[in-house]
């Protein structure tokens, strides 16, 4: 199957590039404004190619399969504009591999940042939803900091919420980590300016509302107090447009990056990608268990294109997973 997009200021315009380029047998596959609103983006596919436009008279040469990536990113519920551009960019690249295919089209679409190292100089401070599993990811930063031997500092926020301070106590303990209490901007800068130069500090905050002002400006006036870097922290199996929504409200407030968590108890990833390209956030990890053994998980486009095509789902990192679970045990 081939497919394209085409842009033109009518649909009739658009039609006649279609049939010059893909003939009379092509399909629409889907019909849109443009950005703009000026004109319209029309995709469609025709399901066999001319032999001699694939192959050269040498020996036949392995091709992705685009039925394969259109029916996963359609399962996944990306949304209409993404999975255009998705597959746009798939059949622009002399790719011979499915995963190859999609990742360059990924590497296109979004920018892929890496975990703050453990000699950041900034503190981090994870936002997001209530229940995204920020004190967890917390945890899992200050663990990476263990391994590479250096010191870290937990701050937590959230203090009301029951059972709160408890787990960040129970993740401080386990892993050797200061853990230091701050309900307020101000408690919050003395409490960073209170940790070693040389230590990892990690802020978890408590859950906000993305849709509240009050949540919004409170968050914001913290990181700044903090001088903290701001990572939204978005768990998967979202409605597109709601996490798209979510991302540009974080992303209002100073996020950067974006660390997806729950991958183990969602089915389509849809919702990443729009909050991801809604926000104009950095993908930097995933995690796919809430157990501080099990680490969290780099994001490239390769890594991200197997989360989305079936039997492709990247594995854990068992050697980090192996060497946190025995220090975790000393």
């Amino acid at each position: 199957m081939r497919l394209k997009s085409f842009t033109a200021d009518t649909l009739p315009e658009a039609m006649r590039l279609i049939r010059d380029a893909l003939g009379v047998d092509a399909v629409i596959l889907s019909t849109q404004a443009t950005e703009t609103g000026s004109g319209v983006r029309v995709t469609a596919a025709l399901e066999e190619s001319p032999l001699d436009e694939l192959y050269d008279g040498s020996e036949p040469a392995s091709y992705f399969d685009l039925d394969t990536i259109t029916e996963s990113l359609s399962f996944h519920r990306v949304p209409a504009g993404l999975f255009d551009r998705l597959i746009g960019g798939t059949v622009s690249l002399d790719a011979q591999d499915s995963v190859m295919a999609l990742a360059g089209a990924m590497d296109s679409e979004f920018t892929f940042t890496a975990l703050p190292a453990p000699l950041n100089p900034h503190p981090i401070l994870l936002a997001g939803p209530p229940g995204a599993g920020k004190t967890a990811t917390a945890a899992k930063l200050c663990a990476r900091a263990r391994l590479a031997g250096r010191g870290c500092a937990l701050i937590t926020m959230d203090t009301a919420k029951s059972g709160g301070l408890a787990q960040a106590e129970a993740f401080a303990k386990a892993l050797e980590a200061t853990l230091l209490q701050a309900d307020r901007p101000e408690a919050l800068a003395d409490a960073v300016s209170a940790c070693s130069d040389d230590y990892f500090t990690v802020i978890d905050t408590t859950g906000a509302n993305p849709f509240l002002e009050s949540d919004m400006a409170r968050l914001k006036e913290a990181a700044t107090a903090a001088g903290a870097q701001v990572i939204l922290v978005l768990a998967a199996g979202g409605d597109a447009a709601e996490s798209a929504e979510t991302a540009v409200a974080f992303k209002n407030i100073g996020a950067t990056a974006m660390i997806a968590t729950r991958l183990d108890t969602a089915r389509r990833f849809g919702g990443l990608l729009s909050a991801a390209a809604a926000g104009r956030l950095d993908l930097s990890a995933v995690s796919e268990s809430p157990h501080i053994g099990d680490p969290l998980l780099p994001v490239n486009p390769v890594a991200l294109a197997r989360m989305f095509l079936p039997d492709e789902m990247a594995g854990t990192l068992k050697g980090q997973t192996q060497d946190l679970k025995q220090w975790l045990k000393r």
